[in-house]
């Protein structure tokens, strides 16, 4: 056997755990993320504070610190907060890094705190609860859908009398589904292998279908939380002020991160001279159909 086909019998064998949901909740949790990182657009940072390592920090962990490094200069860093003021927000921070050191910082003073949301202020989190819940989900319906798709080709069940007989049959079903041609030896397998019927797919279609729906309406549901105009919804079945209200609740579910990061940034820019902003990326805002209305909703507007 070639190389590369032993290569495709290995990957078969990993690919076709159909019931492995934690690899597809790791999928879709970093498909998320990476989603999630792009929500907001810092502009005019230093050279050294990078937008991206900023967001995975506010995201990951409910919040970033920024401070003034002696070699580095403005930097964040994975940290630790704690201290009490009177409201009982934290005022000291601790960090370290291999290449930064370590250090003890005092909020407000020679470092900076951008929190994700007011909520996170008291119980750090980020999007990570978010994240993890809908990653779950998502891999849910992966793997009900991939046990339909690989039964539904699976009619029948081999049962075999012997280890040996199963194991040959299970590696002549691990090449085919590779693409590889198999071979058995008649004359010790065919009597010692039977067939039973395994699956009905009477409804195959009908149940993929549903589940393939639920799993786009779960990433649209994810996707407005984090203020992203779906698609999967028809809008031009909404009457003008059904859709101004949905454009309203996008904005709601965001709006709180975006004014924590400003209040973030007004500090950054007081206790080390910069002139850092922070906005709504207006890329993850489509505009889609929302200008389409029903009859009903044309003769509202014109009354």
């Amino acid at each position: 056997m070639s190389e590369n086909r032993k290569n495709r019998v290995k990957d078969i064998n990993d690919c076709y755990n159909v019931c492995d949901v934690v690899a597809g909740y790791n999928y879709y949790r970093r498909v998320l993320t990476e989603k999630c990182l792009g929500m907001f657009k810092f502009e005019n940072c230093p050279e050294n504070l990078k937008q991206e390592q900023l967001e995975k920090r506010i995201i990951t962990d409910g919040y970033a610190i920024v401070f003034k490094h002696n070699k580095y200069g403005l930097v964040t860093s994975p940290s630790s907060i704690y201290g009490e003021d009177i409201y009982f927000l934290p005022t000291k921070a601790t960090y370290t890094q291999v290449v930064l050191g370590s250090g003890n910082l005092v909020i407000g003073k020679n470092c900076a705190i951008i929190y994700n949301s007011a909520i996170d202020q008291e119980r750090p989190q980020g999007l990570t609860p978010l994240i993890d819940r809908y990653a779950r989900l998502l891999a849910d319906f992966d793997s009900s859908i991939a046990n339909i798709v690989i039964n539904s080709r699976t009619q029948k069940m081999g049962m075999a009398k012997s280890a040996n007989a199963a194991t040959a049959l299970k590696d002549a079903l691990t090449k085919v589904y590779a693409g590889a041609p198999a071979t058995i030896n008649t004359n010790t397998f065919i009597d010692m292998v039977k067939t039973l019927d395994w699956s009905d797919n009477t409804n195959i279609g009908v149940n993929v279908d549903k589940l393939l729906t639920a799993r786009t309406k779960t990433m649209s549901d994810f996707l407005q939380e984090i203020g992203v105009k779906s698609a999967f919804e028809k809008n031009e079945r909404l009457i003008t002020d059904e859709v101004a209200a949905n454009d309203q609740l996008l904005t709601i579910n965001t709006d709180d991160m975006l004014y924590c990061r400003q209040e973030g940034v007004k500090m950054v820019n007081k206790l080390f001279g910069t002139n850092i902003t922070v906005r709504h990326n207006s890329a993850y805002y489509i505009k889609g159909n929302e200008t389409e209305t029903t009859k009903e909703g044309k003769a509202n507007d014109t009354e």
